[in-house]
């Protein structure tokens, strides 16, 4: 799953790139055509896409949580400063990785209730 975000992401910013170096140059028609294949890219193809995708990032969400009770038990059970120490730094990337699917749970959420609406 997390591959997949990451070869979307990179996809739509190779676009964007290619976007940027059509207005240079002028191509109207190759813009037109890249906006089209960037909407595309940008848009879930299915509700059931995105519910899937929704809850692959919930059970991440969840194992994060459940990772950080127990890194949080070590830190209180160990007497070694270093080991405590990187333990910490383990916890902090969980943080970030946290606020992360945070952030793509929240985008779904939005771009679902878009479907919703939709006719």
């Amino acid at each position: 799953m997390n591959q997949t975000l990451h070869s979307n992401t990179e996809q739509i910013n190779d676009y964007l790139d290619l976007l940027n170096y059509a207005k240079q140059i002028g191509d109207t028609s190759w813009q037109a055509e890249i906006v089209a294949t960037l909407s595309k890219l940008n848009t879930p193809k299915t509700f059931q896409e995105t519910s899937d995708a929704n809850e692959l990032l919930w059970r991440r969400f969840d194992q994060i949580n459940t990772s950080l009770v127990e890194l949080f038990n070590s830190i209180r059970e160990t007497q070694d400063n270093v080991y405590k120490q990187q333990l910490v730094e383990q916890m902090w990337g969980l943080k970030l990785e946290r606020i992360s699917i945070s952030r793509q749970i929240k985008s779904d959420y939005f771009q679902t209730e878009d479907l919703w609406f939709e006719e």
